[in-house]
């Protein structure tokens, strides 16, 4: 301050430095109000904090799709208007960045997985700011939730997030701390199961969800994320199956594959759609917490007190200031197609 007041220097009243997942810090002179968001958790989670649509100007295609399938985009109608060809193109795995279309939207800053210098490299040298991102954990995701809070202006909105959420996993943690692995369910998650057995494995922030949601992960070991044949799978035999919401698999798909018959999760009808509300449920968003009230509803319904269809109001209530009506909480269960699983009754309107 006392230099300012000798040599007349101002600092603009918007200024801010933002450091990102790498631990580098960029200045900016004012709040950015042109974002491209290239991984795809993070669009919903941003416009979630940041209260509006107005400020991303391009994000993957894979986030769009989730926006559309799911009710996102009715709650934030804008986002069906922005562009989503800032990567080269392919599935939900691919972030290599389409600079030439990115360019063209004239972004005050770019978000991009900071994973691989291959994807993030090219953005770098375009001069404009890169602000990188960490995947995997749970970890992660809080720390790029107060990323996206200092970027919008919204630090307060964003620990208020983060603190209902650990309310949330404290209270779960608790309540099955002491359950042995006897009584916890062995449960698999596939981030894909059409084309490929894609599965989460422990340190994952699925594996934290199993736990937190009293099971026990089924794989054995391995990489953090991999594919797996069926032939493992069977070595494995889960209890508890989960489909993610990055393909199209369904429950009755597995229950009418004779491969799986002898999997005791389809024999005894536990797979499950996990839900899809304003993001996926399956990856870490700012609807992680109600994933995790859902999961624990369905591997220990006598020891959970939540009513899912109550959370969801709530969370609702909290994070978009929308209260869903009976209908759109069954589109967002996923009602009519996990109705054949067990215990899925109770999630039911009554």
């Amino acid at each position: 301050m006392g230099l300012v007041a000798a040599f007349g220097v101002s600092v603009p009243a918007n200024a801010i430095d933002v450091t990102d997942q790498r631990d580098r810090t960029v200045a900016f002179d004012r709040l950015p109000e042109r974002l491209v968001i290239i991984p795809i958790p993070a669009p919903s989670t941003f416009m979630t904090i940041d209260g509006s649509d107005r400020k991303i100007v391009g994000m993957n295609e894979y986030a769009a799709r989730a926006m559309r399938e799911g009710i996102f985009g009715k709650l934030f109608p804008g986002s069906t208007r922005i562009q989503t060809g800032v990567t080269t193109g392919g599935d939900a795995s691919n972030f290599a960045p389409n600079v030439e279309a990115i360019l063209a939207l004239r972004p005050d800053a770019i978000l991009q997985w900071a994973n691989s210098k291959e994807i993030i490299g090219p953005l770098e040298r375009t001069g404009i700011p890169v602000m990188g991102m960490r995947v995997g954990s749970f970890e992660n995701y809080v720390d790029y939730v107060k990323l996206m809070g200092r970027l919008a202006g919204q630090d307060e909105r964003a620990a208020e997030l983060l603190r209902k959420q650990e309310e949330v996993r404290q209270s779960l943690a608790s309540r099955f701390a002491g359950l042995p692995p006897s009584q916890r369910p062995r449960v698999i998650y596939f981030n894909r199961a059409a084309s490929m057995l894609r599965v989460s494995g422990h340190g994952t922030a699925q594996d934290l969800a199993i736990q937190l949601a009293g099971g026990q992960n089924a794989l054995e070991g391995g990489p953090s994320i991999s594919t797996a044949t069926i032939e493992q799978i069977l070595v494995w035999n889960p209890q508890v199956v989960l489909l993610g919401n990055f393909d199209p698999t369904m429950p009755s798909d597995l229950y009418r594959d004779p491969r799986w018959q002898s999997v005791d999760a389809v024999r005894t009808r536990r797979v499950y759609r996990v839900p899809l509300g304003g993001y996926r449920w399956d990856p870490p968003s700012h609807e992680s917490a109600l994933g995790w009230i859902w999961l624990a509803g369905l591997l220990h319904p006598e020891s959970v007190t939540e009513n899912i269809r109550t959370s969801v109001r709530d969370w609702f209530g909290f994070l978009y200031e929308y209260t869903p009506t009976d209908e759109e909480i069954d589109n967002i269960l996923f009602l009519r197609e996990n109705a054949a699983s067990a215990g899925y009754e109770a999630y039911r309107a009554h």
